[in-house]
């Protein structure tokens, strides 16, 4: 069966961007609100608890295919549940849109509290979006956090539309300029647009500048959020497939004005994390390529799929640490078309101080199960990631819910965060196709011995309400 991937942007979609960074507009100004910024980049709702967003970008929604949605999973004492639940489409009450065919809401989504009152606000891409009669532009919604969340919400301003522009094919939120107000950043295969800090919900965001490469430029895909340097501001890095065949990495590093390219290196493609491995006050990064046979380069992993660590530090990244199924102490075999690292996550699961490397790869079969799934953890250490104690995770692990089945894409998505309030991150963990493309999400609690099955719950499509055939989990929040 023939893995599913995110949506292919049309090779006449997007113009290149050039000379550099580009200042494109002011922002919008705003006044100073009142409340304290959020303590949770997550915490929708203000209870204190973090919550987790998880799309479904394929669903059907009043009959038009792919028009998407996304459900969001409130936290409580316990973690997560379906207790306290909502889902969103671009029907529902205070979100702008009509759920049109190929919309692909829920695409990409990230967190934090734009407009600093005090609740995390919900961003959502919607890459396939028709704007007026702009075909493929996308759009970016953000839905505004508070004790009843997602009641009202705003769309980005986009400057100068085109044709398969694909606005919000992935999104993140940062303070890249170290003012304490965070900032969004919108990937476009040709760039990624930046609005600064200071959002009010009765205005449009406006573009304030955009961060291009000029000549080998990226058709960029992928971005997370870190602190690389140790400034105290946030960097962000954007992987993507270059029109050099090799697939490659852009890192800007925050700084008062606007973030400036630090470096580029040539991995990733596929998904991309950063986190502080070693635990030195220098996030670390980890990039992955699934399909790697599609790109002018040597495949250690012989169409496996493989991960690119580089620890960080003042200057950047270091040299390449390159793990696949046949690295050492890594379990399982290399074998082709596994998708070994169809998702990264990096983060504290055993409340040390130096963060786990997660790797999910969807099409890992198991036994004669082809594209069953499952994940990999790596445990962090002071020389970066640890290669013995690796810990392999599946439907067929014991305490986790459910059996591995042929076709589930278990660890589809992976994301780390501390929904129990334990001190130790937890992982979430989907598989898009369970139960015949309907979907499912697992939540697997951290240890300081570090992560077992062992008290592992599952939440299934139908218990958020969601039809079969949904594809529920086929993208996460970052």
């Amino acid at each position: 069966m023939p893995l599913p991937l995110r949506t292919v942007v049309a090779t006449a979609a997007v113009t290149a961007l050039t000379g550099g960074l580009l200042v494109v507009a002011p922002v919008a100004s705003a006044g100073a609100a009142a409340a304290a910024p959020a303590k949770l980049a997550d915490d929708f709702n203000g209870d204190g608890h973090r919550d987790v967003a998880v799309g479904a970008p394929y669903k059907t929604v009043g009959g038009a295919q792919a028009a998407g949605e996304v459900v969001v999973a409130f936290g409580t004492a316990d973690g997560l549940g379906t207790a306290n639940k909502t889902a969103l489409t671009q029907s529902s009450a205070g979100v702008p849109g009509t759920p049109e065919e190929s919309d692909h809401f829920g695409m990409s989504m990230a967190s934090g509290d734009l407009d600093g009152d005090g609740f995390a606000d919900l961003v959502v891409g919607a890459d396939g979006e028709d704007v007026e009669a702009v075909e493929g532009q996308g759009s970016v919604t953000i839905l505004w956090g508070g004790t009843k969340p997602f009641t009202s919400s705003t769309t980005t301003t986009v400057e100068n539309p085109q044709k398969w522009q694909a606005h919000g094919y992935d999104v993140a939120v940062g303070d890249f300029t170290g003012d304490s107000g965070a900032d969004l950043a919108v990937v476009e295969p040709g760039g990624v647009v930046v609005y600064e800090g200071g959002f009010a919900r009765e205005s449009k965001p406006v573009p304030a500048y955009t961060l291009s490469v000029p000549g080998a430029g990226l058709r960029y895909s992928e971005a997370a959020v870190g602190d690389v340097n140790g400034d105290g501001r946030d960097d962000l890095a954007v992987t993507g497939d270059p029109d050099t065949g090799r697939p490659g990495t852009d890192v800007f590093t925050g700084q008062e004005g606007r973030p400036n390219r630090l470096q580029r290196v040539d991995d990733g493609n596929t998904d991309i994390a950063l986190g502080d491995i070693n635990g030195d006050g220098f996030d670390d990064m980890a990039t992955s390529l699934t399909w790697p046979e599609f790109f002018s380069i040597d495949d250690p992993s012989n169409g496996s799929g493989y991960v690119t660590v580089r620890l960080g530090s003042r200057t950047g990244f270091g040299d390449p640490l390159v793990l696949h199924q046949n690295s050492t102490g890594v379990p399982g075999a290399n074998e082709d078309d596994d998708n070994w690292g169809a998702s990264v996550a990096i983060g504290d699961i055993t409340g040390d101080g130096k963060a786990e490397l997660v790797v999910g790869a969807n099409g890992e079969q198991l036994g004669d199960l082809d594209n069953a799934g499952d994940v990999t953890v790596f445990r962090g250490s002071a020389s970066g990631v640890s290669q013995s104690g690796v810990v392999r995770v599946s439907q067929d692990t014991a305490g986790v819910p459910g059996a591995a089945e042929a076709g589930d894409l278990f660890g589809a998505q992976v994301r780390i965060a501390d929904y129990d309030k334990d001190g130790k991150g937890d992982l979430a963990v989907t598989a898009s196709f369970e139960n015949n493309r309907s979907g499912g999400l697992w939540t697997l609690p951290g240890t300081s011995s570090g992560l077992t099955g062992s008290g592992s719950t599952s939440l299934s499509s139908a218990e958020f309400g969601l039809a079969a055939g949904s594809r529920f989990g086929e993208t996460m929040q970052d």
